[in-house]
């Protein structure tokens, strides 16, 4: 990656306020409970996953022929783009969807809309076919694939794409627990700290030499003990684990850290749903998200809000004055959990 494509980290802070999407109000006073009004009532999404990401990518972007970048994955295979919310953060991209069939055909007018010049595939060719490689090469767009053997050198690819000196902080989770690296992707994407995978009990070869050649001495590893053992934390040289009882806790530590430390907008937060079937709705809700500063909650594998949502909305309530956002359709967070999060901010 040219340092033409690489930008810097951005500032929220005080900006926040002024963000598409997020309530203007001073937090001064604060009230017992969320802003009257406050609800959680701004889906995103459409009939597909790849309907709710070109769905994200236009409010991302919302005037044509502004988004120069686009980052493709392949939709039923997430776990090659767990890490894409750092790529997506580092070239100011959207996240979208394409089958080993074919492009969809809302993705490749989202693609045209965006009147986009680089695509940037994550994963092999077995998921993003050199067939569509060629496709886009040959209408006038640049190309360039970031693969490994495996999820963990994909990952690693990703994480090295940029040469511009080492980031401020890396994270690393499971890579075999969907998850905890999505917790992670706002934080990714809006502050360019690349996302490595590991196992529970060793980490690969392959990560080790990645976190060498970053050169980062911050590393913070996402998940509790049983996604990455105390072992496997040490061998990382990890500085901070950011971690709750289930992913729907994990989330809620991501969002504090997010912003005691990295100046995410309390005033407004998103949900997705907690289930791995849901993976690709949290996916394309990183540049969005992480674009606007919004932390992003798990809902409860069983469809439901959960108790470890529902207690970090309750905390937060005096702060929430801005929007509710839900990523993906009723089958991923019914409309009877969005309005339990309503209820849980009252």
């Amino acid at each position: 990656m040219t340092s033409s494509t690489r930008r810097a980290p951005r500032t929220i802070g005080a900006a926040a306020a002024v963000l598409v999407g997020l309530g203007a109000t001073a937090l001064t006073a604060a009230p017992a409970q969320a802003a009257p009004g406050f609800a959680f009532d701004q889906r995103i999404s459409g009939p597909d996953r790849d309907a709710t990401a070109v769905a994200a990518s236009r409010l991302l972007f919302p005037t044509d022929g502004t988004g120069a970048d686009v980052v493709v994955v392949n939709g039923a295979a997430t776990v090659d783009g767990l890490t894409a919310s750092y790529l997506a953060g580092l070239v100011s991209a959207p996240v979208l969807y394409t089958s080993t069939a074919a492009v969809p055909a809302g993705t490749a007018a989202e693609i045209t809309r965006l009147g986009a010049e680089n695509v940037w595939i994550v994963g092999g060719t077995s998921q993003v076919p050199a067939a569509q490689e060629r496709a886009w090469t040959d209408a006038g767009l640049t190309v360039e694939r970031l693969a490994g053997a495996d999820r963990y050198a994909t990952a690693a690819a990703v994480a090295l794409a940029d040469t511009e000196g080492p980031p401020e902080q890396v994270f690393v989770a499971n890579g075999e627990r969907l998850a905890d690296a999505l917790a992670v992707g706002p934080v990714a994407w809006q502050r360019n700290f690349p996302i490595l995978l590991t196992r529970a009990g060793d980490v690969p070869q392959v990560t080790a030499q990645a976190l060498d050649e970053l050169g980062s001495g911050d590393r913070v590893v996402v998940g509790g003990t049983a996604a990455v053992s105390d072992a496997t934390y040490t061998a990382l040289g990890a500085d901070q684990r950011l971690a709750g009882a289930d992913r729907q806790e994990t989330a809620a530590r991501v969002a504090d850290d997010a912003i005691a430390t990295e100046n995410f907008d309390p005033q407004s937060v998103a949900l997705v749903g907690g289930a791995d079937a849901m993976a690709a709705d949290a996916l394309v809700a990183a540049p969005l998200a992480g674009s606007r500063g919004v932390p992003v909650l798990f809902t409860g594998g069983d469809g439901t809000l959960g108790a470890s949502t529902t207690a970090y909305l309750t905390a937060r309530k005096a702060d929430l004055t801005g929007t509710g956002w839900i990523f993906g359709g009723p089958a991923a967070v019914p409309q009877a959990t969005a309005d339990a999060a309503t209820a849980a901010v009252q």
